[in-house]
């Protein structure tokens, strides 16, 4: 899991639409982090536990932190249940297992709000949330998964 922001290669794609959801009440999201949406609509970071309402997908790519957790030590706008805006596009995501060109178009899923996985459900897990779709490698060999 995310213990601080990052920042990801982006391959510009057609546009799709962004959301700007609220942070779940004791959650705490990052830039960069890969986001999942509640059955209330509340946003949380995709694969956390104990949210108020069950993860039914992932919305995207938060465009900055925000902290609900109630207990930052700093006060401004990226605190409390302010809405993040969710980035879709085509994102440099770290696998748990590296893809090959054969993978290209095959479902990627979310493991956490950093990693992903050609694999829906892993040995004794439940199923994962589908973040997107493989569509390709940079130059330097770099997977690019298009979150839509």
């Amino acid at each position: 899991m995310l213990t601080s922001d990052r920042v990801l290669q982006e391959k510009k794609s057609a546009a799709n639409p962004e959301f700007g959801l609220p942070v779940a009440a004791g959650f705490k999201v990052y830039r960069g982090s890969i986001c999942g949406v509640c059955a209330d609509g509340s946003i949380v970071q995709a694969g956390a536990t104990g949210t108020p309402k069950a993860i039914v997908a992932i919305g995207g790519i938060a465009r900055h932190g925000q902290d609900n957790t109630g207990t930052p030590n700093t006060f401004g706008p990226a605190v409390g249940a302010g809405h993040v805006w969710l980035k879709k596009g085509a994102w440099a995501l770290p696998f748990d297992t590296e893809p090959t060109w054969a993978d290209v178009k095959k479902p990627v899923y979310a493991v956490d709000d950093e990693t992903v996985s050609l694999t829906e459900t892993p040995t004794s897990g439940a199923a994962r949330l589908q973040v997107g779709t493989l569509v390709g490698f940079d130059e330097n060999g770099t997977p690019f998964v298009l979150v839509d």
